[in-house]
């Protein structure tokens, strides 16, 4: 997916002028990350914000202003909110300002092992209070306004759960996964439809260690609410294990576990269900790749590391029953 190009610098400043006023001088330069959402860095004398424009042009970031402000009165480390406005007509878009988290991601550190994991435990207990949110079902939230709860696509799970998959199943996976993997991924969807949960739970939707922040090697918070969703309680935790060791050597899900065990209890079959939402969520997201509008090729890079992991994750699943 190509990098959105940058907005009308004259519609920006306006925004710019509207937050802080007139008289502030603010230097505003885009973030070098950000492909689909474009993000701008701002500082105000020893201050820095960050400004999102809404990816849609029917995006309301009130929507996520107001799960941060919720978000941040249960005591989570998320960032501030600075100013927002529904709808802008120079850019066309909706906007949001927001303080920044002290320090850098976790995966951009050269934090001991130790400290790492200290810091992943506190963020832990963060994410279960996050998780503990209830949706208004499942799938992407949508950006409608200040509302609460907030609401997702889909109104019960089953849509969710086969969303991206192909409707001629397997179709192109067949060419990426043996018929045993094949096998075991179907047992794991049959698993889910036989106990769907009966509400979303807010799921921050791209967890892992560029999210997670650090100061000092200490926690400071948690980044990143883009791609929120409603979605199974253990959604969150299946992304950390689907992405786990990437940038961060070592294994860090134990502790992650260990902090979101201080908040929230884990079913007895925990592992196994983290390990089924990891595979099942990263398969809607390789069947993403493969269809419009990127259209990967099967032999594509990022396919082949994605198919691998998933490949990697179910064979335990499939060895020792999907539970």
């Amino acid at each position: 997916m190509a990098r959105k190009p940058d907005v009308d610098a004259s519609a920006l400043e306006a925004v710019v002028r509207r937050a802080f006023g007139a008289s502030a001088t603010v230097s505003c330069r885009r973030t070098p990350d950000g492909v689909s959402t474009q993000v701008y860095r701002l500082v105000r004398r020893s201050e820095t914000f960050y400004l999102r424009v809404a990816e849609e042009a029917d995006d309301n970031l009130e929507t996520d202003a107001e799960l941060h402000r919720r978000l941040h009165a249960l005591g989570v480390r998320v960032p501030r909110v600075v100013f927002v406005e529904p709808f802008d007509a120079a850019l066309g878009r909706s906007v949001l300002i927001t303080t920044e988290v002290a320090g850098a991601p976790l995966a951009e550190t050269a934090c001991p092992d130790a400290d790492a994991r200290v810091v992943v435990e506190e963020a832990g207990e963060d994410l279960a209070v996050v998780n503990g949110v209830a949706v208004d079902g499942f799938g992407w939230v949508r950006r409608r306004g200040s509302g609460w709860p907030v609401r997702a696509e889909h109104a019960s799970y089953p849509p969710f759960l086969t969303s991206d998959l192909p409707t001629d199943w397997p179709g192109p996976l067949d060419s990426l996964f043996s018929s045993h993997v094949l096998d075991a991924i179907e047992a794991m969807l049959d698993h889910e439809r036989a106990r769907p949960p009966a509400m979303g739970r807010l799921a921050h939707g791209d967890l892992d260690a560029t999210a997670i922040f650090c100061s000092g090697g200490r926690y400071s918070g948690l980044i990143d609410f883009g791609e929120i969703r409603g979605a199974e309680p253990l959604f969150d935790l299946g992304h950390f294990e689907l992405h786990d060791q990437e940038r961060v050597p070592g294994g860090l899900l134990p502790a992650l576990l260990r902090g979101y065990r201080r908040v929230t209890a884990l079913p007895p079959d925990h592992q196994r269900s983290i390990r089924r939402s990891a595979v099942l969520l990263g398969l809607r997201q390789l069947c993403r790749w493969l269809g419009p509008p990127r259209v990967h090729r099967l032999d594509h890079p990022a396919v082949a590391r994605r198919a691998a992991r998933i490949r990697q994750l179910t064979v335990p699943c499939s060895t020792r029953g999907s539970g």
